[in-house]
């Protein structure tokens, strides 16, 4: 059998829980997704994988050759990709991740225009707040809002990301406009569960400070972004989230002089020594879609 392809099979095996899934994943039968993978291991001489009737787990030796398949299995994507720079537009699936709020608002159209302009590409997208090891789950690209990126990757910075106290011009005629942030003490606060809950930074002219909040509601930014509409409290969320709220005065932006210490949205790809033309070809695209300054913070 064709080594190479046994050893991809093999990743699909691992990367997908078992063998039917990757059967699935691959449009083969399972029959033939077992044979690969039991010729690997004879050819080898060695027990790659653990399996039952119930499951199945990498052994020790296993972990290290997969380790090593991903590799090549890269390089070999990598010099294909040479190939697909000379024969013209993008083609092939690309693997992303971002969080859900991001790629539900941007990430969604973007991709629909995309497609549209390159026929012979595809997407899979995993949606997390969390940050996701690249190498291990397959991932060619991903959207980080974070203040810092991992040294051991590449990353484009795309835009500034603000964070914007906000709240629904119903909650402040029920309850006043704060004008200075300890002025929050007294309202109703809504704030995101990965973040301290009670404990909001400021910087601004009388330097940086920290306003102990009452929070009303704890939750992910997609579900503060429904409650500060419907009048719930104040909140701060993102600038990519509430622009066109703030645009079209459903959200009013406050303490516009002492603001939340802002992070930036970033494109992350591993450190190779060549990025895929498939990837290359999306990120220039996205970027160039967002424009500086990025389209959701003009005319505010």
């Amino acid at each position: 059998m064709d080594r190479l392809q046994s050893m991809k099979i093999f990743a699909c095996v691992v990367e997908s829980g078992g063998f039917t899934a990757a059967a699935e994943q691959l449009g083969l039968s399972q029959a033939q997704v077992t044979r690969h993978v039991a010729a690997l291991e004879s050819e080898l001489g060695l027990r790659l994988l653990e399996r039952t009737t119930r499951r199945m787990r990498l052994t020790e030796i296993g972990e290290a050759y997969l380790e090593r398949c991903r590799r090549i299995l890269a390089l070999v994507e990598e010099a294909d990709a040479i190939g697909e720079a000379h024969r013209g537009e993008p083609r092939g699936v690309l693997r992303l991740t971002a969080a859900a709020s991001f790629a539900r608002v941007h990430l969604a159209p973007a991709i629909a225009e995309y497609m549209q302009q390159y026929p012979e590409t595809a997407f899979e997208l995993i949606l997390s707040d969390r940050t996701l090891n690249m190498v291990d789950e397959g991932i060619d690209l991903a959207f980080r809002i974070t203040q810092a990126v991992d040294p051991g990757l590449v990353a484009r910075r795309l835009a500034p990301c603000r964070v914007v106290v906000c709240a629904a011009p119903a909650y402040l005629a029920r309850r006043g406009k704060p004008l200075k942030p300890s002025d929050l003490s007294d309202h109703d606060c809504l704030s995101h569960s990965y973040f301290a809950r009670s404990a909001w930074p400021f910087r601004g002219a009388g330097g940086e400070q920290t306003i102990t909040v009452r929070t009303r509601v704890a939750g992910d930014v997609d579900f503060l972004h429904a409650l500060v509409r419907a009048g719930a409290g104040i909140a701060h969320l993102p600038s990519y989230l509430v622009g066109d709220d703030i645009r079209a005065g459903a959200l009013v932006a406050l303490l516009e002089d002492d603001e939340i210490p802002p992070a930036a949205i970033f494109a992350v790809y591993p450190s190779r020594h060549y990025l895929l033309p498939k990837v290359r070809a999306f990120l220039d695209f996205f970027a160039a879609r967002i424009g500086s300054p990025p389209y959701w913070e003009r005319d505010w």
